[in-house]
């Protein structure tokens, strides 16, 4: 797993340097590896498909735009992740001053337990009973992390979805590692009595 993330950095830091000399086929393939992280973290702090598929491409259009400005200072990935918990929280901010108010669409896709968006709960190898005990489970999670203060779920996500290290959240947020430690042991801990409570 660590070595897979290291040929990733390492070819990701040659497509940044190829986007920074002009090449449009890297951007594409930056775009390509990265899409589904940057939807899923803007999923998990707006809890709307369509604002969180905007949010992502707006993400790349930033990227796009400002990639000569990218140092390498930190991996592109935490950089993109920056960039796309900033955006959604100036969604989410535009939301609260509008009055927007929460709305479930019925065919908004839930996550999956690992965090990834999904049309489909079910596997087409799993028995319906374990398909039915799945989806009610992605369904409690979903419930629980929806009711986290949006601090909580962002946490969680960059940590145990996206899988980034203490160092590179700290990054993304804007926070000490300290910080973040002690955030997410909250997180886990309101998300448990969450679970708890529901059941």
């Amino acid at each position: 797993m660590e070595r897979v993330e290291q040929t990733e950095a390492v070819n990701d830091r040659e497509l940044v340097t190829r986007c920074q000399e002009g090449d449009e086929s890297a951007f594409d393939e930056l775009v390509q590896r990265h899409q589904q992280r940057a939807l899923n973290v803007a999923w998990q702090v707006l809890r709307n498909y369509e604002d969180a598929t905007e949010v992502a491409q707006d993400a790349f259009v930033s990227v796009y735009r400002h990639i000569g400005e990218f140092r390498g200072d930190s991996e592109f990935r935490t950089w993109l992740h920056q960039i796309v918990l900033n955006l959604a929280r100036n969604k989410h901010r535009w939301w609260k001053r509008r009055g927007k108010a929460a709305t479930v669409s019925l065919d908004c896709p839930l996550p999956t337990a690992e965090g990834e968006l999904a049309r489909e709960l079910a596997s087409p190898t799993d028995a319906p009973d374990t398909a039915l005990a799945k989806g009610e489970y992605v369904r409690e999670i979903h419930g629980a992390m929806e009711r986290l203060p949006r601090k909580f779920r962002e946490v969680l996500v960059l940590r145990n979805v996206e899988e980034l290290s203490y160092e590179e959240i700290a990054v993304v947020l804007d926070c000490s590692i300290g910080t973040v430690k002690s955030r997410i042991a909250r997180a886990r801990e309101a998300l448990r009595e969450r679970m708890q409570m529901q059941r």
